[in-house]
């Protein structure tokens, strides 16, 4: 065993003695353990007279897990998250949406954005699957949407899961998407949408946390999109395709009603707008 670094503060010295000391699959056990105590307690915490109103049994389908949802989120959803996987709306309609389309299961480069566990476990077999995230904690590569550092037409499909309303230029980061996937490539887009809305909601000016949180539902959402998504993916130069469920399907599956998510190709010819 390697000593301890004399030049670390105590708290760090000790840290780093239970890595040396511990197998890393029993640290991310423990690790994983305690996120989900910590999801499922947030949950109570914030909702506790959830388990007090009837609800019908939803159907996980990611884990297959039967019975009540709990909620999730502030101010929290009522019947948003599984309680077995921890899988919340958006997650289960990728999955059911990947179930129904045999492109992604049998595509051989898939980049995603910011990746969802479960789609890791369903794709970590792809011959070239790389994740990605601007902070780089837990994934392969630390990126920036905007200025992403793979050659053109490198993936056959990219996943980015509600991430755009975090990116600061919009423009700039669907330019790049369409870059990586090339021509014959396909975007799997979803971003917090508000169909009341005809118009994206933005304002450069919110910089402060507490702002954006009260104007745009999170301390790190730049926009909060209107019904115009879908013309802006096309003003990008992107072919779009809408994949929802129907009515009893969503309230099977426990999804927010509604929800959509964009499936898009470089149109033909077609630049940004």
């Amino acid at each position: 065993m390697r000593p301890a670094d004399p030049a670390l503060s105590p708290k760090k010295a000790i840290k780093s003695a239970v890595k040396a000391l511990v197998p890393a699959s029993t640290l991310t056990a423990l690790k994983t353990r305690a996120e989900r105590l910590k999801v499922k307690t947030q949950s109570v915490v914030s909702d506790p007279m959830q388990f007090e109103r009837p609800t019908p049994s939803r159907e996980c389908p990611i884990c297959g897990y039967q019975g009540r949802f709990w909620s999730f989120g502030s101010p929290p959803r009522a019947e948003a998250l599984c309680p077995d996987c921890l899988g919340l709306e958006r997650h289960r309609l990728l999955k059911l949406m990947f179930d129904r389309m045999s492109e992604v299961a049998t595509a051989g480069r898939i980049l995603h954005f910011a990746p969802e566990p479960f789609v890791r476990t369903a794709l970590y077999r792809t011959k070239r699957y790389i994740t990605v995230d601007i902070s780089g904690w837990g994934v392969d590569c630390a990126a920036a949407m905007e200025a992403l550092p793979f050659a053109d037409a490198s993936f056959d499909v990219a996943i980015a899961n509600h991430v755009l309303e975090h990116v600061a230029s919009e423009v700039t980061a669907l330019a790049e998407l369409k870059r990586v996937v090339g021509p014959s490539g396909l975007l799997i887009l979803s971003v917090p949408q508000i169909q009341g809305w005809a118009s994206t909601y933005e304002d450069e000016t919110l910089t402060d946390a507490t702002a954006r949180r009260t104007h745009f539902g999170q301390e790190d959402h730049l926009r909060l999109y209107g019904r115009d998504f879908m013309d802006r993916l096309r003003r990008a130069g992107l072919a779009v395709e809408p994949f929802q469920l129907d009515p009893p399907s969503e309230v099977r599956y426990g999804l927010k009603r509604g929800e959509t998510i964009f499936l898009a190709r470089p149109a033909p010819g077609g630049g940004a707008a």
